[in-house]
């Protein structure tokens, strides 16, 4: 199976360079760079470590499209190269060695449209997610109450996975066009695996390949105040191209209480700037609007 990888970049820094050393090792032919319009110094180091590497590709973005956009440019790039998979990869996650071959065989085994591994903090070893639970109904729920808990190895089917790290078959980039860019950033790999499950692809955690990441992040923890109005905003867009009316039902209460608290917490760390990001993305959310921050 010929696997391109694409690694979305935003001054990534050293944590970037251990992201694409992992996974220059792990046998792929090509692996394109997005980098999101990083400074100039960044921009000029990744130009001189692998600007003149010939399995490597730079795509250096004059402006931030987000997450969602930029890996599609690469998803591009990767298909038009002959890709039959594409490993999408966050700058803050790194692969542990054979950790592909395991993904690969058993997305071609198990005939699915997406894989992913176990992944794990990169700051304390402790697991977080083995595959993901997506049920609309409960998405504003911490997502670690709903993960799977399990204790085999060999690969099963899941409704989500982390977006940090996937193997994402071709036809199905195909078949989906890749991530909707409205998001931006956060929840677009959720709405990636609803669609693909609703086109009949079957998802599939792969425990005995691992990876680590550094960068997870909920409501209540340390939010820039981008994050927090993406997410704020995204929860409800997710809603809105994916929710039943029973799945409005019981998401309304639950994000006006996530809202609630969170917003509470930010005002006792005095983070203001926080606090009018929450709420600024909630209301871009229900007016369909784009985020201010990343307009």
């Amino acid at each position: 199976m010929r696997i391109a990888a694409v690694v979305v970049a935003w001054n990534g820094g050293e944590a970037l360079e251990r992201c694409i050393a992992s996974v220059r090792g792990q046998g792929i032919f090509r692996l394109v760079i997005v980098d999101n319009a990083s400074r100039t110094a960044e921009r000029e180091r990744l130009q001189r470590l692998y600007g003149d590497l010939p399995e490597f590709e730079l795509l250096l973005l004059p402006a931030n499209v987000g997450f969602a956009a930029g890996a599609n440019l690469g998803f591009r790039s990767a298909l038009e190269a002959g890709a039959e998979a594409v490993l999408l990869a966050t700058q803050d996650v790194t692969l542990e060695p054979d950790a592909l071959a395991t993904l690969a065989a058993a997305l071609r085994r198990e005939g699915a449209g997406v894989a992913g591994p176990l992944v794990l903090d990169q700051r304390d070893g402790r697991e977080l997610s083995r595959g993901e639970r997506l049920v609309p109904e409960l998405i504003c729920l911490p997502r670690r109450w709903l993960r799977y808990r399990r204790s085999d190895t060999t690969p099963y089917e899941v409704s989500g996975l982390m977006g940090c790290i996937l193997l994402l078959d071709a036809d199905l980039l195909r078949q989906t066009g890749g991530f909707e860019p409205a998001f931006f950033a956060y929840y677009e790999e959720v709405d990636l695996c609803l669609r693909a499950r609703r086109l009949g692809r079957r998802l599939v955690c792969v425990p005995a390949a691992r990876a680590t990441h550094d960068g997870m992040r909920g409501f209540l923890a340390g939010f820039t105040p981008l994050a927090a109005e993406l997410k704020a905003r995204n929860l409800v867009f997710l809603m809105r191209r994916h929710g039943s009316l029973l799945a409005w039902v019981t998401f309304v209460p639950t994000y006006i209480a996530l809202l609630l608290a969170s917003s509470a917490l930010y005002a006792l760390r005095g983070r203001g700037d926080v606090l009018r990001a929450l709420w600024r993305g909630a209301r871009a959310g229900w007016t369909g609007a784009p985020p201010a921050e990343a307009a």
